[in-house]
């Protein structure tokens, strides 16, 4: 059996932070974007260390999906170098570029009750 660490990313109204294990991080310079890269980076670290890695990502409407398996998705995946692409640009062509949507798993996706039982 092997631990899980969930990598939730949301946003607050002070900006974008992660959550592990009923601990919070952030917020993030870069906001949704440096959340992702960051939390990508974590479960890639995890899943090597024998965790059930993956991040997820909560919706304005509290509904979160699966974005990236440590194992499924490959590191880095195409969508994160486009993340860290934008997170290079100057502070303004930053705030304009459209942030790319990770790719939705649509059967994983999840009511906020079952994320946080972990059940994933």
């Amino acid at each position: 059996m092997s631990l899980s660490a969930h990598y939730i990313v949301s946003c607050r109204t002070d900006g974008w932070f992660i959550g592990l294990e009923g601990e919070r991080y952030g917020p993030f310079p870069n906001g949704q974007v440096g959340a992702l890269i960051a939390a990508v980076q974590a479960a890639n670290h995890a899943g090597k260390d024998g965790h059930d890695a993956r991040v997820l990502l909560r919706t304005a409407e509290g509904i979160m999906a699966t974005v990236w398996v440590f194992g499924t998705d490959s590191y880095p995946s195409p969508w994160v170098e486009d993340l860290h692409r934008i997170a290079l640009l100057p502070r303004r062509e930053r705030a304009r570029a459209p942030v790319p949507p990770p790719p939705f798993r649509s059967l994983d996706v999840m009511t906020p009750d079952a994320a946080v039982a972990g059940r994933a």
